[in-house]
């Protein structure tokens, strides 16, 4: 009896070694890319300290004081939050309305999936980019469009009302083909027999829809908001490349602050863009813990 417990341990022990061998390249990968830099920016927040990194002094919690007072730090936020609290549904709704219509497994609805899949593994430089000929109002195939029906053209990027909103419609464009993917793989994974009952009991396409396609999927749809959520409280690219945080600073996210306060305009200023990169630190995290309270919380009514 005791030599089988022994051995039991033995080959637990075993096991447990094999896991952490296995685990340890993405350990390694996210201490250095994720963790250290973490670390490392909540100590530099509370120095001063430039891109030379010389002269370095400790200031506590000054740069945090700082912060609150700048008017760019305040605009970036509401920048930032605006371009989330629409773009985040935008794309996450207009992937679950195609969801519907492209959840099948013919050769059409995988082609138009595939398709609407391509911009996503594009460079967000390289949409931004040309986005930006697109709209260009002098040399832009839309304005070139607008111009041939007698309708004036538009600076859409160049327009403080509507930089923000083209930025956004480009972004979830990019993005959606991707949603799309994962909502329509969770999709094809509810099984048919539930459709065929909701038929037999008189139920309508919008009706299935509401009870059986969402409810099936709220997992899916969940890990989509989250992330997508993420991602766009940290957007930086294509607001940078499109329009590079104006026009009068509409676009400027907290992200592009961080940038051109530690990198780009004099002084170079690291120890202030850490301390602003902690305070989008704290906002997401708090985003994401109210986000997963909620979708929790909706998750247990569905399931009741």
């Amino acid at each position: 009896m005791g030599k089988s417990i022994r051995k039991r341990k033995k080959y637990t022990a075993h096991n447990q070694k094999s896991a952490y061998l296995f685990i340890a390249p993405s350990m390694i990968i996210l201490s250095v890319f994720v963790f250290i830099p973490l670390i490392a920016s909540f100590v530099i927040s509370i120095t001063d300290m430039n891109i030379f990194m010389k002269d370095v002094r400790f200031t506590g919690i000054g740069n945090f004081i700082r912060l609150f007072a700048d008017d760019r730090v305040i605009n970036a936020t509401f920048n930032s939050l605006y371009f989330t609290l629409l773009e985040v549904p935008l794309q996450v709704g207009l992937a679950l309305l195609l969801t519907v219509s492209l959840a099948k497994n013919n050769r059409y609805c995988k082609m138009l999936r595939s398709v609407y899949y391509l911009p996503f593994v594009c460079s967000m430089t390289a949409i931004g980019i040309v986005w930006s000929m697109l709209l260009d109002p002098n040399m832009g195939l839309f304005a070139y469009w607008l111009k041939s029906v007698g309708v004036e053209t538009v600076s859409f990027l160049k327009d403080p009302k509507l930089a923000m909103p083209t930025v956004i419609a480009v972004t979830a464009w990019k993005g959606f083909g991707y949603t799309l993917t994962l909502l329509a793989a969770a999709v094809l994974n509810i099984s048919q027999s539930l459709y065929e009952a909701a038929q037999m009991d008189g139920a309508g396409s919008f009706q299935k829809f509401i009870h059986i396609t969402v409810p099936g999927i709220w997992p899916t749809i969940s890990f989509c908001i989250v992330t997508t959520t993420i991602g766009a409280m940290q957007m930086f690219d294509q607001a940078y490349v499109m329009t590079q945080g104006g026009p009068l600073n509409k676009t400027e996210t907290v992200v592009q602050y961080i940038y051109d306060r530690g990198f780009q305009t004099a002084p170079y200023d690291l120890g202030y863009a850490s301390a602003i990169s902690v305070y989008l630190f704290v906002i997401v995290a708090v985003m994401t813990f109210v986000l997963r309270k909620i979708i929790l919380s909706r998750g247990e009514e569905t399931d009741v």
